[in-house]
């Protein structure tokens, strides 16, 4: 019975890691989905241009971006992606408007059919007709992190801006989600009340199949410059680590004899939900490492241990 366990809550689990996904698009020259995994953009009316720009808020670090004019962006086709968005997503983006006079288009959900989607109005953000912004937290000429998510069970939607939620409101008449169409579109307008658009740049877009809870968004703003440099992904190098016993109960031990060579390391446990439930930051640690899970729930957790130039992950079970 433990071994058939054990086996279920692999496989459990495994099929977890596979279904939470993230597709990424960094504009480096390119619509290429990163990690090639998603479909390729395609453009929205006139072609822009691959430049690289400054990003102010980072130091003035350069970065490659893709520049539109105004009424033109992209399309990511949902259709191609085997259906990645549903109703339970997250859409990043970090970008800059050069105009923010009236409405400005960000996401449109219904292929320019309605009205109804994502804008800036007056700095405001809007999803129009159902919720306006109080604050004007977007500002021209400077770069915003911006994240739209809904939630499948509770058809929540929330607008984020630098990590700070502007707009909540239930999504019962599924106006955030896309029509039959299966198309998202960014920047450019819809036909109803056309050239409700600004020229801008993008300089990242992320499409994730789950919602996004504020701590994942705090963490990614807080590591900006990763989100948008693969700062630690690209670097470091995959490795192993070992983890006993496992289903665990009050202690976990992790046989850190491939992290031994580095300064420090980061132990993270986190849910099906990306949420993490335990960081713990460690320094002069010994090749066995044991992680008191003592106030944990039941249930199925990712490992993520990450050292100065490598990292590695491991599928656990607690059962008390």
């Amino acid at each position: 019975m433990k071994i058939f366990t054990l086996f279920l809550s692999t496989f459990l689990i495994s099929i977890w890691l596979q279904g939470q996904n993230v597709l990424h698009y960094d504009f480096t020259n390119s619509f290429t989905e990163k990690h090639g995994s998603g479909p390729d953009l395609t453009v929205l009316g006139n072609t822009g241009t691959f430049v690289e720009d400054v990003l102010g808020e980072l130091d003035d670090a350069r970065k490659w971006v893709y520049r539109f004019e105004r009424n033109s962006g992209f399309q990511f086709d949902n259709a191609a992606a085997g259906s990645f968005l549903g109703e339970d997503y997250s859409i990043e983006i970090y970008f800059v408007f050069d105009e923010l006079s009236s409405w400005k288009r960000v996401v449109d959900l219904k292929n320019r059919k309605s009205d109804r989607g994502a804008y800036v109005f007056n700095g405001r953000l809007n999803f129009y007709n159902i919720a306006m912004s109080d604050e004007a937290p977007i500002a021209v000429d400077e770069y915003t992190y911006y994240v739209i998510t809904r939630d499948a069970e509770t058809k929540e939607v929330k607008v984020y801006t630098d990590a700070e939620i502007e707009i909540n409101f239930t999504d019962n008449s599924g106006d955030a989600l896309l029509d039959e169409d299966n198309v998202l579109n960014f920047f450019q307008d819809d036909f109803i009340v056309p050239n409700e658009a600004s020229p801008g740049a993008v300089a990242m877009v992320k499409i994730y199949n789950y919602a996004l809870d504020s701590t994942a968004i705090a963490n990614n703003y807080d590591d900006l410059a990763g989100n948008l440099f693969f700062i630690g992904e690209q670097k470091k190098t995959n490795t192993t680590i070992h983890t006993f016993p496992n289903p665990a109960s009050q202690y976990l031990n992790l046989d850190l004899s491939n992290f031994t060579m580095q300064r420090n390391i980061s132990i993270r446990l986190t849910d099906l939900f990306g949420r993490i439930l335990l960081l713990q930051e460690v320094s002069d640690f010994p090749a066995s490492f044991q992680l008191d899970i003592s106030s944990i729930g039941q249930g199925f957790y990712l490992l993520s241990v990450e050292g100065d130039d490598r990292k590695a992950s491991s599928k656990v079970v607690i059962n008390h």
